[in-house]
């Protein structure tokens, strides 16, 4: 190394006493780093001066690169051909450019008219390149590749053949810049970090197999492609261009019959509270804050911590709880920290961390249960949308939150202008105006108010809402309702606060106690319809239209847009307070666990308020966007079906999810489905849940093996294909329907409902279809009018 820095981040006394100060060094050369925490135990001499007693080194960051192109090497070459797990690619001929780290090649940029040939050897990840490129396989003509993995994966997996004395075709100066254009583009997109302590850019090297290959291609932009042994899904495939991801599997393994093991490395730490306080000026959108983090350690000799935080904000200081600076690393593309600590804490440990931040944000948009209008054929329609209402959720990343979704409790304080009002998950404990300055510091904030809410119950994440509100209503009670709107809103729900008793007290039933001590309903006006539920509070948008007169603008093309019952976006989302809020869901294939689960709750109030016919209605709009998009892909593929087709990210993870959820209350009885939900729910109360978790819930309840109806309605995207034939079977003493079902593509299991009608009233019957070709007998007496299958289409399909 030639040349040392160092950075004094604070002091303390030890338990006897003794003086220790604290310092971040760095260590560089031309081409690495090494990052050490100093501790400097010491004590004062008679004759004046400091005598150093002992140092240690709590913690070290080595194998930092300084990552440059072009280095020294580069080649011309033919035949190039770069290998990782389902991917090739290949040029004729190219320019081949090498890292500048000397005896390591951790990067390579391949530059030519190439070709890439991308092939998951999962089935289900090849239908859903058949989806967007209309083949099983993704194969493009390249321009250039940049190349990050381990110092033997080029030698295995990168073969080429130097091509010695060929003339250039383009100047050396000309590609040299070229490389260095490309090298710029893409390295802050793998393996790197800025640090805090010089805010350069520092790259450490893949391991065991890790690759990332950034893809130009020649029409379609670019793409990139990712290996990693280390990741539950090993395999992973992004439209970098469109922010797609496309494609995350596991291969399939080479040799029939191998197991892969993965292994999940433990958790380092918990979260035990937040405090927070904000400062938020709508006026230019500038918040300001200090996160005050309340820890646990859940391992031995813990030295560093991860979370996410907006890169729009910028970090002003880390300190831990005796006033030391604290060294971090940002990864600002990943919205991702890394905090090192002064000193290691042992397993089971509390300490404190002291984060502050402040930059200028416009919450994003949320993932809402939204529907968008349609507008009718030559009709002249106007949207206007306010600006003055603020929702802070999980996708604004404004506060440093677990990388890992966990629970923890919060105390937060928002400082916003006098005219704004805030809500928030938990309790308002206290709301003020500041009208004095107790110091210089809140000189800013005389005539702003102050919220403090404060959250005994576990949340995943924290949000906050701020708008210029009116108070509707309020209900005291077990659990505390208020209802508020926006001070520009026509006319407010008089029974808003009713109708979610209502549906508190229907839920309650079946799935268990309301998870959080109150609920906050607030009305708005949006560019969408639906709504966004946080934990402990509810926003409820609508549209302001001024149309042509006569125009009526319900929008039945959307999957998810049931608002012809007037509850329905308030019962779905108080639905997400227990599916969703109480109960996580762990991981995009598992998102269904909140998004159908609350679709499905929605139409159980429904139907208990409206009736059965009610909810046919309801199921047959479902069903017919399921019969629509099924084929997009399973239920298991979670959010990732919002990246292929927004509509049919709603209609299967939504829709199908919902109408799978009715067939398997059939299956099992009502009794034994909600007791199942219920132990669901108590076991995983503010925790994630699987939908493996889901399945051993309702196999535990009910004593059935449930792993074909899962295969079935789950993970397949196909629907059943069934043909009926009816016969009626006269007896002497009693007649019988006879009910031949046969399915003509392969056989799923699926309760089938048929409904036989006679002059002396009806019959309600459920059919287990589990085979090809089965025969049904259905006594009945009296004279026959009608039989109705499959009412509402519960099961989707075709049926004929």
């Amino acid at each position: 190394m030639e040349s040392l820095n160092l950075f004094f981040a604070g002091e303390s006394k030890d338990a006897g006493g003794s003086n220790r100060a604290f310092f971040q060094v760095i260590f560089q050369n031309e081409y690495s780093a090494i990052i050490e925490i100093w501790q400097i135990t010491y004590e004062e001499v008679p004759a004046g001066g400091l005598k150093i007693i002992d140092r240690r080194i709590s913690s070290s960051l080595s194998n930092l690169y300084r990552l440059s192109f072009p280095g020294e090497r580069s080649i011309f070459a033919r035949n190039v051909s770069l290998t990782q797990k389902d991917i090739r690619i290949t040029f004729p001929e190219a320019s081949i450019f090498f890292d500048n780290l000397p005896d390591v090649d951790t990067a390579v940029i391949i530059v030519g008219s190439g070709q890439i040939h991308f092939q998951p050897s999962d089935e289900i990840e090849r239908n859903q390149l058949l989806r967007v490129y209309k083949k099983p396989f993704f194969e493009e003509r390249l321009e250039y590749v940049y190349v990050r993995a381990g110092k033997y994966f080029f030698q295995d997996n990168l073969s080429y053949e130097p091509i010695e004395g060929a003339p250039a075709a383009t100047p050396a100066e000309v590609m040299n810049n070229q490389a260095y254009s490309i090298f710029s583009r893409n390295y802050h997109r793998s393996f790197t970090v800025e640090n805090s302590l010089t805010r350069e850019l520092l790259t450490f090297l893949p391991q065991s197999g890790e690759t990332v290959i950034e893809i130009k291609t020649a029409k379609r932009g670019e793409f990139t492609y990712v290996f990693s042994p280390f990741a539950e899904e090993e395999v992973s495939f992004f439209d970098r261009t469109h922010n797609k991801l496309i494609n995350s599997y596991c291969p399939a393994e080479e040799e029939p019959g191998q197991k892969r093991l993965f292994v999940r490395l433990g958790e380092r730490y918990d979260v035990d509270q937040y405090q927070l306080e904000v400062s938020y000026r709508p006026e230019n959108k500038l918040l300001a804050a200090r996160a005050t983090i309340n820890l646990i350690s859940l391992i031995d000799n813990i030295d560093s911590l991860q979370f996410r935080l907006n890169p729009a904000l910028e970090i002003l200081s880390i300190r831990d709880d005796k006033g030391r600076q604290l060294y971090y690393t940002q990864d600002r593309l990943r919205k991702l920290i890394y905090i090192y600590l002064a000193e290691k804490s042992g397993r089971d440990s509390l300490f404190r961390i002291h984060i502050y931040y402040r930059g200028r944000i416009v919450p994003p948009p949320p993932i809402t249960d939204s529907a968008s209008p349609q507008n009718p054929e030559g009709r002249r329609v106007v949207f206007s949308v306010p600006e003055d209402t603020y929702l802070f959720t999980q996708s604004a990343d404004w506060y440093p939150a677990p990388v890992r979704e966990k629970y923890y409790a919060f105390r937060l304080r928002l400082i916003v202008p006098q005219d704004y009002y805030c809500l928030a998950g938990g309790r308002l404990v206290e709301r003020y105006s500041v009208n004095e300055a107790g110091n210089v510091t809140e000189l800013e904030n005389l005539g702003n108010s102050v919220f403090v809410y404060e959250s005994e119950a576990p949340v995943k994440y924290i949000g906050f809402f701020i708008g210029k509100l009116k108070f509707g209503s309020k209900i005291t009670n077990e659990v505390d309702l208020e209802y508020f709107f926006t001070d520009d809103w026509r006319s407010p729900e008089k029974d808003m606060l009713k109708d979610t008793a209502s549906i508190l007290e229907a839920y309650e039933r079946y799935f268990g106690q309301f998870p959080f001590p109150g609920l906050s309903i607030v009305h708005r006006y949006w560019k969408t319809r639906g709504g966004h539920s946080q934990p402990g509070f509810i926003v409820l948008n609508e549209m302001i239209i001024a149309t042509d007169p006569g125009v009526i603008m319900l929008n039945p093309r959307s999957p998810v847009d049931l608002s012809y019952w007037k509850e329905y976006y308030l019962a779905h989302e108080i639905a997400h307070q227990w599916w969703g809020h109480g109960v996580s869901w762990a991981t995009y294939r598992d998102n269904w666990l909140a998004e159908g689960m609350a679709q499905f709750s929605s139409l159980l109030y429904l139907q208990e308020k409206y009736g059965q016919k009610e909810l046919e209605k309801m199921l047959k709009r479902l069903s017919a966007w399921v019969r629509k998009k099924s084929e997009v892909g399973p239920i298991t593929l979670g959010v990732r079906l919002s990246h292929t087709n927004y509509e049919a990210y709603q209609a299967v993870v939504y829709n199908k999810s919902a109408l799978a959820l009715f067939m398997l209350k059939d299956l099992l009885g009502d009794k034994v489905f909600f007791r199942g939900l219920q132990e669901l729910f108590q076991s995983h109360l503010f925790k994630a849940a699987r939908t493996s978790d889901f399945r051993r819930a309702m196999e535990k309840v009910s004593g059935k093996d449930l792993a074909r109806f899962f295969h079935d309605w789950f993970n397949s995207d196909d629907l059943p294909d069934v043909k009926f034939e009816k016969k009626v079977i006269h007896g002497s003493d009693s007649n019988a329907l006879n009910i031949r079902v046969r399915q003509l593509k392969r056989a799923f299991i699926f309760p089938l409902e048929v409904i036989v009608e006679t002059d002396r009233g009806s019959s309600a019957h459920i059919l287990v279809v589990e085979r090809d070709d089965q025969n049904f007998n259905l006594g009945f007496s009296g004279q026959l009018k009608n039989v109705r299958i499959n009412p509402g289409n519960k099961v989707p399909g075709k049926f004929k």
